[in-house]
């Protein structure tokens, strides 16, 4: 894959093929949001922040996209990030033994 070539869906696709956790997605997700208010790089976050379980390679993916595209990845993480926490508090919910009272 040519990096100039990259589109948030491309990395979107590597997360989730590589099983990245729910830490690293918000990890990544913070490197962004604080490039985009900060006007730097995600590598330059990345490397103040020492998030060293995010590969460089999305970092490098993330830098090849313009401020667009970094928020709508942004955006994408957050909504799969979304979606992971009311799933977790569906199963809960529905875990949950359900008491029986007397009429």
């Amino acid at each position: 894959m040519n990096v100039t070539d990259i589109k948030p869906s491309d990395i979107i696709t590597h997360l989730n093929n590589q099983n990245k956790n729910y830490c690293q997605a918000t990890g990544l997700n913070a490197l962004i949001f604080l490039a985009l208010r900060e006007q730097t790089t995600v590598a330059h976050q990345h490397k103040e922040l020492g998030f060293d379980d995010i590969p460089e390679q999305i970092i490098a993916w993330c830098d090849c996209l313009d401020e667009y595209d970094l928020t709508e990845l942004a955006a994408e993480i957050a909504n799969g990030l979304w979606d992971e926490n009311i799933a977790a508090a569906l199963v809960i919910k529905i875990s949950e033994p359900i008491a029986v009272q007397a009429i």
